[in-house]
């Protein structure tokens, strides 16, 4: 130990005489040590710590599957027979999301909320911080309303009153008593307001038990000691064999499934934030590559010295071990300032991560983090000081003794420091290829045609809940509505829809179309319907192809009338004209009315930019009189400027309806591509910064070979070699180093990308075009990292270089 405290006093001093080269080594560790810490606090909030629940890893989602193997909502008749049948769980809970207003308070409000069974938190194993959870008697048609809060509206809405128990809230016209508050923190998949019984909703009438009706429903399930998801998986499809073959007509081609919560919940991230682990691991042998380099350089200048440490009788490993302790300063200081940059670096990706990612909030720096991060920073001192430790002690005493000092390269240093050359090109063009080929993806985005003007756009949504919005009062409302805002003056139009572009679709369907076989049940096609008020296409900006949009004429005793997208009457009636043909929403033995298709309108984009479009059905909002609708709003000018008039407008009809989620048509395609978004500046953010450490590890050790081949430069000059002749030796030394490097990191992107196929969007993961033109960049980087220390080589003056030591 005293000798250990011995190198490391040598070692700060050392390292306090080349304060350049300590800083540079410092900053180089930090960056990568910064950029791994702060990624890896994401990835194990979201991937590798178990959900905040009890028991975690025995809870499963259970769902639907088609025949494709798609994950699908469940209808409540057949989540009944499985709570039944089932015998791999403990206990079964279904989930819905549904949005409430709440009235009767200064400013109503819509709050997000969910249905659930009086079980559900029990099988989470959750407890609440305030009164009591749902009971089996909650949980019925007709039971007394109760509700649980989150612990984010008992502070807001009720300033942690303990009194909160027992209150009444008025949500969709009617009463429920708070029973509970959940504990801080707490959610399911996303932050919620509160939760209500489902069993409040199972009127027998009602869609929700109608078997052939899938109303957004999942469920959460917790596995019996001993049970695996894979057998609970295979007892839910052989239930879901048994129930198609008992309802054919419903579930034909449908199966169900089991898997784990965890994985369900970190799906939408799990690849993007592999990539991005991987990308900040290359970025941290980049900059360990650079430090071993540097290391490597100060060795060979200290080479005397080794020499003659080694001739007074000093061992081979107490040389490696004094060499290795400057290491251990380095990758601590690295480390301790690599945290700190770490947790800015966080701090910053939290910022501009989308809202919606589950478990998010759980990211920071913990004990898991902090060894991630002191083992990382062990890792650095083997990749960084080995090699230079074990070259420098292997120096020739006869040699290095005769050499007055002057320091000099070995052949077997110098091969180190130009593989290492090598593989920190190699490195650095997997990465840029990476943040390629997400570029591509990002500009072929930008290109996509939505279907739909998005300039001057306002949208915003309402839920006209309650018994005292019956259908012809909803009529009257939305015609009053419509009227006020387009009389604004900042208003060109105003429009509604229950479903809003991008935003997604609130109603899909099956159907069939009157002239055309009718298909086996699993086949029957599949349509988002969205009822529209007459002016919508206009407002929207959506062209219309044949036909006609509806009318004031289209009323709710005229013939029910339908527009379609061209998607739909490509695939229906492929080479007819559609106009005049008739479809028929649901079942075929349904007792829907067949419409009548007059119009053709452009596909527009419904479930985000990227996803292809569905086929979509319109039908007008008198014949279909929706509860809940998306507001348009054309504007002369900034959308968001006349958010308050409008909602002015609204409350003037009725001053307790909520008005949700106004933003811009602008915000919400930024919001559908943000997670996307977010990957990409990561991932360019760590290309430049690779591609910066690269260009520097070249001119390192470019620079370096210059200077020790300044007395052979010489020579070649006062022989009579031209500075072009010299220029081009250095440039041809250092580009066909680049050039090994950029093959080698071709081949391993060729390799590495596949694994990128999901993150990007109409680009090959092997794109050509992306693939050549950053070889050429990184080899034009290269280039000007290498014509610097060749330039300064081609003005030594022979005369200097000959007496040179």
């Amino acid at each position: 130990m005293g000798s250990l405290l011995q190198d490391l006093r040598y070692g700060a001093r050392m390292l306090i005489k080349k304060p350049g080269f300590t800083v540079v080594s410092v900053i180089t560790l930090a960056l990568g040590i910064g950029a791994n810490t702060a990624i890896f606090s994401v990835v194990y909030a979201l991937l590798l710590h178990p959900l905040p629940y009890q028991e975690p890893e025995r809870l499963v989602m259970l769902a639907e599957k088609t025949r494709a193997g798609q994950r699908w909502q469940i209808s409540y008749p057949n989540f009944s027979d499985w709570r039944v049948r089932a015998q791999s769980f403990e206990g079964m809970a279904s989930v819905r999301s549904q949005s409430f207003n709440l009235t009767g308070v200064d400013r109503a409000a819509q709050l997000r909320g969910r249905t659930v069974n009086w079980n559900f938190f029990q099988l989470l194993g959750v407890q609440p911080q305030l009164g009591r959870l749902f009971i089996a008697e909650d949980d019925r048609y007709g039971a007394a309303r109760t509700a649980l809060i989150s612990n984010g509206m008992w502070k807001e809405r009720f300033g942690g009153d303990a009194s909160v128990i027992g209150r009444k809230l008025l949500l969709d016209g009617l009463p429920y008593e708070v029973i509970g508050v959940l504990p801080p923190g707490f959610e399911y998949f996303r932050t919620d307001d509160l939760y209500t019984p489902i069993g409040l909703f199972l009127d027998p009438q009602s869609s929700l038990m109608d078997r052939g009706s899938q109303m957004g429903l999942y469920a959460v399930a917790r596995l019996k000691p001993g049970v695996t998801v894979a057998q609970a998986s295979n007892e839910m499809a052989m239930i879901g064999g048994q129930l198609e073959r008992e309802y054919p007509a419903v579930n034909s081609g449908r199966s169900a499934m089991a898997e784990p919560l965890q994985d369900v919940m970190s799906e939408s991230v799990r690849r993007s934030l592999w990539v991005l682990l991987g990308a900040v691991g290359f970025i941290l042998l980049i900059a360990c590559v650079n430090v071993a380099n540097l290391l490597l350089a100060a060795a060979a200048e200290r080479q005397k010295e080794i020499a003659l440490r080694l001739a007074l009788g000093a061992g081979r490993w107490r040389i490696v071990r004094q060499l290795l302790s400057e290491t251990l300063l380095i990758a601590g200081l690295g480390g301790v300032t690599g945290l700190l940059a770490g947790s800015w670096m966080l701090e910053g990706l939290l910022a501009l991560a989308p809202e919606n990612i589950p478990q998010l909030g759980r990211a920071g720096l913990n004990y898991a983090v902090l060894s991630f991060t002191l083992g990382v920073a062990a890792l650095t001192i083997a990749l960084c000081g080995l090699a230079p430790a074990l070259s420098a002690s292997r120096a020739n005493l006869n040699t290095a003794l005769k050499e007055g000092g002057r320091s000099s390269a070995g052949s077997s240093r110098e091969r180190i420091r130009k593989s290492l050359l090598v593989i920190e090109v190699s490195l650095a063009l997997v990465l840029l290829v990476g943040a390629g080929l997400l570029v591509r993806s990002m500009v072929r985005l930008l290109g996509v045609d939505p279907g739909f003007n998005a300039e001057n756009l306002l949208t915003m949504r309402l839920t006209l809940a309650g018994q005292t919005y019956a259908a012809p009062r909803r009529l009257a409302f939305y015609d009053e509505c419509v009227a006020r805002i387009s009389a604004q003056p900042g208003v060109r139009a105003a429009a509604l829809t229950l479903s809003l572009p991008i935003d997604g679709s609130y109603w899909n369907s099956v159907f069939i179309a009157a002239d055309k076989p009718v298909p086996p049940r699993p086949d029957l096609p599949n349509s988002a319907f969205a009822p529209v008020s007459a002016n919508y296409f206009e407002a929207m900006g959506i062209r219309l192809l044949k036909g006609r949009g509806f009318t004031s004429a289209d009323t709710g005793d005229s013939t029910k009338v339908v527009v379609i997208n061209e998607t739909l009457a490509r695939r229906i009636w492929p080479g007819e004209d559609p106009i005049g043909k008739r479809l028929k929403q649901g079942w075929p033995e349904s007792q829907s009315p067949w419409r009548e298709v007059v119009g053709v309108v452009a596909d527009v984009k419904l479930n985000g930019v990227e996803r292809d479009t569905p086929m979509q059905t319109y039908l007008p909002l008198v014949q279909e009189p929706a509860r809940s609708v998306g507001l348009v709003v054309r504007t002369v000018g900034n959308p968001l400027v006349e958010g308050d008039a409008v909602e002015r407008a609204i409350h003037s009809i009725d001053k307790d309806l909520p008005v949700s989620a106004i933003r811009s048509m602008e915000q919400l395609l930024g919001i559908s591509m943000a997670q996307r978004r977010l990957t990409l500046t990561l991932l360019l953010s760590f290309a430049a910064l690779a591609l910066l450490l690269a260009g520097v590890g070249i001119y390192g050790v470019i620079s370096y070979s210059v200077r020790q081949r300044t007395h052979e430069l010489g020579i070649r000059m006062a022989l009579g070699a031209q500075r072009r002749d010299v220029l081009k030796l250095i440039l041809t030394q250092g580009l066909k180093l680049a050039l090994i490097g950029v093959v080698i990191g071709l081949l391993t992107a060729f390799a590495l990308t596949r694994w990128m196929e999901t993150l990007l969007f109409n680009v090959r993961p092997t794109d050509p075009l992306t693939f050549a033109v950053i070889a050429v960049v990184l080899l034009l980087v290269a280039l000007f990292a290498c014509w610097l220390p060749a330039r300064r080589a081609t003005k030594v003056d022979p005369m200097v270089a000959l007496r040179c030591e």
